[in-house]
């Protein structure tokens, strides 16, 4: 399990371009929704003077009288927009998966970076979108009875006269929820490593080899998953130490040095992602036997001299 995270962090490492890429395809699909937000509010709190005290500290109760009479405005697009980037970027992430799995996988050859990064994006898409669906509604269906089963198993807590038995009930419960979605997530990440190595094309059968090498190396998957898990805690943590430590952003530097730290650390999040993915593909080769490759022909005879 360390061997591998340390093989995702160190193949990150080694194509810079990678996360830098990653990092400016998501950048570009954040202006969706930026855009429309920053034109609706600009028209609500840009001719107000009370707009001054939510640049010097954040009010949520003076941001509510100053968009009351225009919520349609600076709350209705804005959000269309951003559902519309989520819905984007969830069907854009199995390009960036068969592209990041083609660039990793093939790190040491040569050729052009953009040219291996589409061509697995392009060849992978379809395949690792179907995946995709599988593996939403097997967690969704998983997680919905994981849930029944835990909150049927812990209602006795429910009528306790300990008051805080419901909340440690409920925390239960999500917790056991958002295992088994996790558990069933990482399978479609293995799932995608094998299809980039064997290429196949039965979906569900290669969703359902994901998840049972999942299930054969459940400490090393939930391992690997949780040391990148603890990475980008650290990451937030920085950043809230940052923000602690900083006066609030009443001015245009200020205001563009905090949008600077911010994508630090975004593209942070990214680099650790794509060495998240070098991990998991490191440790499913070396845990599951290379695909066979196809069987030869029979040899053939002796030729005679001419």
């Amino acid at each position: 399990m360390i061997a591998s995270v340390r093989a995702g962090l160190r193949a990150a490492a080694s194509q810079p371009k990678l996360p830098l890429l990653v990092w400016g395809w998501y950048a570009l699909l954040a202006l969706v929704p930026i855009l429309p937000v920053f034109s609706a509010w600009n028209a609500v709190l840009g001719p107000s003077t009370e707009a001054q005290k939510i640049l010097r500290r954040f009010d949520i109760s003076v941001y509510a009288d100053l968009v009351q009479d225009s919520a349609a405005s600076a709350m209705g697009s804005p959000l269309r927009g951003l559902i519309a980037a989520l819905a984007v970027a969830a069907i854009s992430s199995a390009f960036v998966f068969g592209g990041t799995v083609e660039v990793l996988g093939r790190g040491g050859e040569p050729g052009p970076f953009l040219q291996r990064f589409f061509s697995g994006g392009g060849r992978y898409f379809g395949r690792f979108l179907r995946l995709a669906l599988v593996a939403a509604a097997s967690a969704l269906l998983a997680a919905g009875a994981v849930s029944a089963a835990v909150a049927g198993a812990l209602s006795p807590l429910g009528g306790s006269e300990w008051e805080p038995a419901r909340y440690l009930a409920a925390a239960l419960t999500a917790a056991a929820a958002l295992a088994t979605a996790g558990l069933f997530l990482l399978a479609l990440d293995y799932a995608r490593i094998q299809v980039a190595r064997d290429g196949s094309r039965g979906m569900l059968k290669a969703y359902l080899g994901g998840l049972g090498f999942t299930l054969r190396n459940l400490a090393s998957v939930f391992g690997v998953a949780i040391a990148f898990a603890l990475m980008l805690a650290a990451l937030a943590l920085a950043y809230l130490a940052y923000e602690a430590n900083t006066p609030a952003a009443g001015s245009w530097g200020a205001i563009a040095a905090l949008s600077i730290v911010m994508q630090a650390i975004v593209f942070g999040r990214v680099f650790l992602r794509v060495a998240m993915v070098g991990a998991e593909r490191h440790l499913d080769l070396a845990r599951r036997p290379a695909a066979r490759p196809a069987p030869a022909g029979p040899s053939p005879g002796p030729t005679s001299p001419a």
